[in-house]
């Protein structure tokens, strides 16, 4: 009996059948072929899952770094080479082997890999720069196995982190003090008492070291919008002064006291303009523009702004 007859097969199945014989190219009768199909179809299915073994080496073997799935380690030289334009005796002759015979295994389409770190490392030696684009020394040492090493550099900034910031940074207690009038104005004063330590809070970094900063809080509204009440300001003394900088103007006292070292009250004021006898000062609430004589000053300390503490 025919095996054909013995596996019986119903006409559907058959008919499924016919398709994959026809794809596996086993007939191109659909008529006659039959259950013959399927028989061969099951003998092609074996004969490729055959070297199931070679199949698992050509795996592991892709799945090293250095390698792509249709490439060898020495196809990847041959095509390095091709693309420098150099012979296999300049290329041995510029790694620093005698001959040509010495490197000749590895420019070999069957040669697996991978390179060894002196012959790698040889060969960047004569490859690397030449060829259109420029070969890297990178696209030999990967041929090793390991990933490329980074010839990126750390690179240090330029000032202090936020951790080192200092906490001693006096603050010294203020008060809306009595008014002065200047040309028959009203002009806002603050107390201010350097005696008097407040508080102590970071300073700027680009303050370490300075002890002639530190810092206030704004009495009073007339300053306001520039600085709210309450706002708190960083100073310092003897600081060089520009016009449209925010000041804080000490007053000499105006009697007998006046020991030249200590001021009755300040200023928190805007200079406006400046000479040997005079500085001219601005607020904002209510809007005023006056000078000061300087035979009235004690000494003048400018507020820092955030370009003075970046």
């Amino acid at each position: 009996m025919l095996l054909r007859d013995a596996l019986a097969l119903p006409p559907a199945l058959n008919s499924g059948v016919v398709p994959m014989g026809q794809l596996a190219g086993q007939s191109t009768d659909a008529a006659s072929g039959g259950n013959d199909l399927f028989v061969g179809h099951d003998v092609f299915v074996r004969h490729v899952r055959t070297p199931v073994k070679p199949l698992d080496r050509v795996q592991g073997f892709c799945d090293n770094a250095y390698m792509s799935a249709n490439q060898t380690v020495g196809s990847a030289l041959l095509r390095l080479k091709a693309r420098s334009a150099l012979s296999l005796d300049e290329i041995a002759h510029r790694a620093g082997y005698a001959r040509r015979s010495s490197i000749q295994e590895y420019f070999n389409q069957k040669f697996a890999g991978p390179l060894g770190d002196k012959a790698a490392n040889k060969l960047a030696d004569a490859l690397t720069n030449h060829g259109v684009p420029p070969i890297t020394r990178d696209e030999i040492l990967t041929l090793t196995g390991a990933p490329p090493v980074s010839n990126a550099t750390p690179v240090k900034f330029e000032g202090a982190s936020a951790s080192s910031l200092r906490n001693d940074l006096p603050v010294y207690g203020t008060a809306l003090g009595a008014e002065i009038m200047v040309d028959g104005e009203a002009i806002e004063q603050t107390t201010l008492n350097t005696a008097e330590v407040i508080e102590y809070r970071k300073r700027p970094i680009i303050s370490n070291g300075i002890d002639r900063t530190y810092g206030l809080y704004v009495q009073g509204s007339s300053m306001y919008p520039a600085h709210r009440e309450g706002a708190f300001l960083f100073v310092q003394r003897d600081a060089v002064l520009r016009i449209g900088d925010d000041v804080v103007v000490y007053m000499r006292p105006r009697d007998e006291s006046d020991d030249g070292e200590t001021a009755t009250c300040v200023l928190v004021k805007r200079l406006v303009r400046r000479s040997a006898q005079y500085v001219e000062l601005q607020q904002f609430e209510p809007a005023l523009t006056f000078r000061l004589a300087m035979s009235d000053i004690l000494r003048i300390d400018r507020v820092l702004t955030t370009d003075d503490l970046a």
